[in-house]
C-alpha cells in the first residue's frame, strides 16, 4: 500500500466537551488511550481517543481538570501517565495528578502568559516552560522550590514551543524573534538558526539530527541539527497550507517519514484544513477538511502506536483519531 493510501485520512470519533477553541493537544504515553486537551474556555479535559463504543461524537470528558483562571495554551504528559503539565495566560506553570485531578505544584516565575511546556530529566523530574516573557524556566518537580532552578534568557520575543529530546539532552525552542534556538544542556551551548519570521513550532526527528519548524510565512522547514542547512520545505508560495497570524503546530508522524500540522483557513469562507508531506519529497499526500464553521487548526498530536492522529480545532472540536482505512 502507498503511503498516500495508507495514511489515516477517515475520521472517527469527534470530541465536543469543550466550549472555546482548542489550543492543544497531547496523547497519553504509550499506548495513547487517552487525550489531553486545554481550551480557552480555561478547561483541559481528558477523553478516551477512541471510544469503546461504537459512537462517532463524545460530549462529556472522562475527567475534567480546572485550575487555570485563563486560556490553557499548553500541555505535557508524562511518560508514566500518572502526571501532566499545564500552562497559560495565569503566568503559572501547573503539574497535576491526573487520578486525584488536583494540582501537586504551582510555579509563578514568569512575568507574562507562558505558551510551551514539556517534561526533561530522569524520571520525568524536570518541567520546561517558555513564555512571552521571553525566558525558558526549568522546575525541580522534586523540590518544593519556588523559584526555577535555571532560566535561559536568549530569546528577544515570545518562546512559542519547545521540544526536549532527551537522548541528546537538549532543548528546542522557537520564538516569535524568528530564532530556532537549541540548547544542550549538558554541555552548556546554544545554537541559533535564524528564520526570519516569527517560530511557532519546534519539533526535534526521534533520532535528533533534524528540526522542524514552522513560520508565519506560511511554510515548515526542517533543518539539519548540526549545521543549520534547509533540509526540506513544505508549504510556501502557492501551496493550500496557510499560516500568516495563529500560531500553528507541527509535528513528524510515521516514523518522521511524514510532517503534519494544521493550517489557517484560506479564506473568510473557506475551511482550515490539515496537511501531510512525505519527508523525501516534499509532497503533499494527504489534505483532511477540518469541516464547516473551523477556520483554524491550531494544533495536531500523532499517536505513532495506534497509528493515528487528532486536532484541536477553533470551534472547540478535537477531531481525533483517524487511522488507516
Amino acid at each position: 500500500m502507498s503511503r498516500k493510501a495508507g495514511f489515516p485520512t477517515r475520521l472517527v470519533h469527534t470530541l465536543k466537551t469543550h466550549h472555546g477553541p482548542v489550543n492543544t493537544v497531547a496523547f497519553s504515553s504509550h499506548p495513547g488511550t487517552y487525550l489531553l486537551t486545554g481550551s480557552s474556555d480555561r478547561s483541559i479535559h481528558l477523553s478516551r481517543a477512541v471510544p469503546t463504543t461504537n459512537v462517532s461524537e463524545t460530549t462529556q470528558p472522562i475527567q475534567r481538570y480546572e485550575a487555570h483562571g485563563y486560556s490553557v495554551l499548553d500541555v505535557a504528559v508524562a511518560a508514566d501517565n500518572a502526571r501532566f503539565a499545564s500552562v497559560g495566560g495565569d503566568r503559572l506553570v501547573f503539574l497535576w495528578d491526573v487520578e486525584q485531578g488536583g494540582t501537586i505544584r504551582r510555579w509563578g516565575g514568569h512575568n507574562a502568559r507562558v505558551e510551551a511546556v514539556q517534561f526533561a530529566g530522569e524520571g520525568d523530574s524536570i518541567v520546561v516552560s517558555g513564555s512571552a516573557d521571553t525566558t525558558i524556566n526549568l522546575w525541580d518537580t522534586r523540590s518544593n522550590a519556588h523559584k526555577p532552578i535555571q532560566t535561559l534568557n536568549e530569546a528577544r520575543d515570545t518562546v512559542s514551543s519547545l521540544h526536549v529530546h532527551m537522548s541528546t539532552y537538549s532543548v528546542a525552542s522557537g520564538s516569535y524573534d524568528g530564532r530556532a534556538r537549541i540548547y544542550d544542556i549538558r554541555m552548556g551551548r546554544t545554537t541559533v538558526d535564524v528564520l526570519a519570521h516569527p517560530v511557532t513550532s519546534v519539533r526535534c526527528s526521534a533520532d535528533g539530527n533534524a528540526l522542524l519548524a514552522s513560520t508565519l510565512d506560511g511554510r515548515i522547514r526542517m533543518l539539519d541539527r548540526v549545521d543549520g542547512k534547509l533540509l526540506k520545505a513544505f508549504g510556501g508560495d502557492g501551496s493550500p497550507y496557510q499560516n500568516s497570524e495563529l500560531r500553528i503546530r507541527s509535528v513528524f508522524a510515521e516514523g518522521d517519514s511524514v510532517v503534519l500540522s494544521g493550517s489557517e483557513s484560506l479564506s473568510s469562507n473557506a475551511h482550515a484544513s490539515v496537511f501531510a508531506w512525505d519527508v523525501l519529497s516534499g509532497e503533499i499526500i494527504a489534505s483532511v477538511d477540518a469541516g464547516l464553521g473551523v477556520k483554524v487548526v491550531s494544533c495536531i498530536a500523532w499517536n505513532q502506536s495506534g497509528k493515528c492522529w487528532a486536532g484541536g480545532c477553533s470551534d472547540g472540536t478535537i477531531a481525533p483519531p483517524l487511522p488507516p482505512h
